[in-house]
């Protein structure tokens, strides 16, 4: 009687450490990704000198992400301003299945941004942890280049 009150404590227990871990290694791996993305593309890294450079911001970020279950619910925001804090075109969204990206505009001291969010399937824990869980990953870095 008493160890079956003492297992479900542990079991729960058990559950809800697995689950928060498995959540804190998405958010872990969103965050290196947007946070490599967002500074190669801030440098005009191209290495297919394609002149795009938002597609490798997607590229980068879908490559790391692509163990991910319900990865279809990626979505990158890319957001490029000038010096002045003005934005230099529209905000770009795009996601993993995306075909074509949008070329970016790169200005020397200005400033990108990239919002990564993700809709993580986790195992429900009622009172605690809804599914799917929104996680987000931000990073924002000085553009070192120019590109049209």
């Amino acid at each position: 009687m008493e160890f079956a009150l003492i297992a479900s404590v542990l079991i729960l227990l058990v559950i809800g450490t697995l689950v928060f871990g498995q959540l804190f290694l998405w958010l872990h791996t969103l965050n290196n990704a947007t946070r490599d993305a967002t500074r190669l593309s801030a440098t005009c890294y191209d290495p297919d000198n394609d002149n795009n450079l938002n597609e490798h911001i997607r590229d980068r970020i879908c490559q790391a992400t692509s163990n991910f279950p319900n990865r279809s619910s990626i979505i990158i925001t890319i957001e490029e301003r000038d010096g002045n804090g003005n934005l230099l075109e529209p905000i770009i969204v795009t996601s993993c299945s995306a075909t074509t990206v949008p070329r970016g505009i790169r200005r020397v001291g200005g400033s990108l941004t990239v919002t990564v969010t993700y809709d993580a399937p986790v195992v429900p824990i009622p009172g605690v942890l809804s599914s799917p869980r929104r996680l987000r990953s931000s990073a924002t870095f000085r553009m070192e280049c120019n590109r049209n």
